[in-house]
């Protein structure tokens, strides 16, 4: 095991880079003392602690054109876009089943970062069983607006990648010097203020969670700052950080498989090209 920090941005489908990454690094017998993750990452994560090969890839391109998994209808139902009932328990745990075991007897340490809706501050949760490490990837993968917040440990809690959209600042409070990053967005990618569209559900949402909406109001800056960090710390070869070598668009509730592919063999092939360097890095 590398005493090391493996970082994991979210990105919802956008993770299928995530996926391809974890794989090939399962592949090659790469375990990290920690891992550390938000969203998407969080759930890219779980399946490389149990070491799960292929099963994030397989799960998200395969069911991308299920409408029981994601999509309009199951915000209509049950008020969330993402049905994760249908993801954690009932039929895609038992068309790919999850070793309890080998995520509970792991010595990796395993941070999953979500957003407290009370006061809009990061939170990370350490869970040991299967029951406990669902509830924390739910919490951590609700995007507000889009998914209603979950309550874990007395916290009602949404996504994750509201507060902290990468959990750097996490492994250099963990203590650890040597920090591997994986993005699922190029390194020179910035976002946009809110539109007036957002700003107007953003106020409808205002009255309830006040500090939540704060913070996805100043989302924007806070994650642009990080980046500009993250570069710098990539120049001056402190941490190796493994992002997209090209753009390929994709949606939140992506139904088109082939681009799915290609996000995934993309996290291949680019992880691929550097693992000598990612090996001297972590020597």
């Amino acid at each position: 095991m590398i005493k090391a920090a493996l970082v994991l941005e979210g990105g919802s489908l956008r993770s299928l880079y995530t996926a391809g990454v974890l794989d090939v690094f399962m592949e090659n017998d790469i375990e990290f003392e920690c891992v550390i993750g938000v969203s998407a990452g969080a759930l890219c994560g779980a399946n490389y602690i149990a070491k799960h090969i292929g099963n994030s890839a397989k799960i998200n391109i395969l069911h991308s054109n299920d409408p029981n998994f994601f999509g309009v209808r199951n915000f209509l139902l049950k008020g969330s876009v993402f049905n994760f009932d249908y993801l954690f328990n009932k039929p895609i745990r038992e068309l790919y089943p999850y070793n309890e075991e080998r995520f509970k007897n792991s010595k990796q340490k395993f941070f999953i970062g979500a957003t407290d809706s009370g006061t809009g501050d990061v939170v990370y949760f350490q869970k040991h069983d299967y029951s406990g490490l669902t509830n924390a990837l739910e919490a951590s993968s609700s995007i507000p607006l889009m998914c209603k917040p979950v309550k874990i440990d007395g916290l009602l809690c949404t996504d994750g990648a509201v507060a902290e959209p990468i959990g750097i600042n996490k492994a250099i409070s963990e203590g650890y010097e040597k920090i591997v990053l994986v993005l699922t967005r190029q390194l020179d990618y910035r976002i946009q203020a809110p539109t007036a569209l957002e700003k107007i559900f953003l106020r409808i949402y205002n009255k309830k969670y006040p500090r939540l909406m704060e913070t996805i109001r100043k989302r924007h800056d806070k994650y642009n700052v990080l980046m500009k960090e993250i570069a710098k710390l990539k120049e001056e070869k402190k941490i190796i950080v493994i992002s997209p070598t090209c753009k390929i668009e994709i949606k939140s509730i992506e139904r088109d498989a082939r681009k799915l592919f290609k996000m995934y063999f993309l996290g291949r092939d680019n992880v691929r090209e550097i693992l000598p360097q990612i090996s001297e890095y972590l020597k």
